[in-house]
């Protein structure tokens, strides 16, 4: 299945958002496979971080003066916030820019991970780690819905995925489905 994936990716030409430098963010979609299928690594926030308290989002944060580039960005957060090493991680793709409802623009990349893998969440930024298997994306119980406030969402195991993660997770599922985006 990853192997699949790497292919699609292959073929996506990410849409790039222009945006001021300031805004700019990055977010690892880190995957990994176990028993038959390929699952996500999301956390839930802290509801002492800065931007986006107690929400579910992939590892990720804004891009800094000493990053390289913002794939850079992504997987230096993948480090700091999950204790995943980027020389742990193949880089497979890019997704489309997204937007988040506080202005920030990210960048999203794809990167397969061992498994099992010992993680080691910062529980200043991540109150726990989410393994979101690849098959709900594509399965019936995948039905995310916009709500009275607008915002598309579904839910997983009790947690609301929702806004850019969701968008993000449309996106990749559409990707190697060979949906139309």
């Amino acid at each position: 299945m990853l192997e699949t994936m790497r292919d699609r990716l292959l073929t996506h030409r990410p849409r790039q958002i222009p945006c001021d430098p300031s805004l700019r963010a990055a977010t690892a979609l880190l995957l990994y496979e176990q028993d038959g299928d390929v699952f996500c690594v999301l956390t839930k926030r802290t509801d002492t971080v800065r931007h986006h308290k107690g929400e579910v989002s992939f590892p990720g944060g804004m891009f800094e003066a000493t990053d390289r580039d913002l794939e850079h960005t992504a997987f230096r957060e993948a480090e700091e916030e999950v204790g995943v090493r980027f020389t742990d991680v193949k880089v497979i793709g890019r997704l489309d820019d997204s937007w988040t409802y506080s202005g920030f623009v990210i960048s999203p990349f794809i990167g397969v991970m061992p498994y099992p893998y010992e993680f080691s969440p910062n529980p200043r930024e991540v109150a726990h780690l989410i393994f979101l298997p690849y098959s709900l994306l594509k399965g019936d119980e995948f039905a995310p819905r916009q709500r009275g406030d607008g915002w598309t969402s579904f839910y997983y195991n009790g947690d609301r995925i929702w806004g850019a993660t969701c968008r993000i997770l449309m996106t990749f599922r559409d990707i190697i489905e060979n949906e139309k985006i």
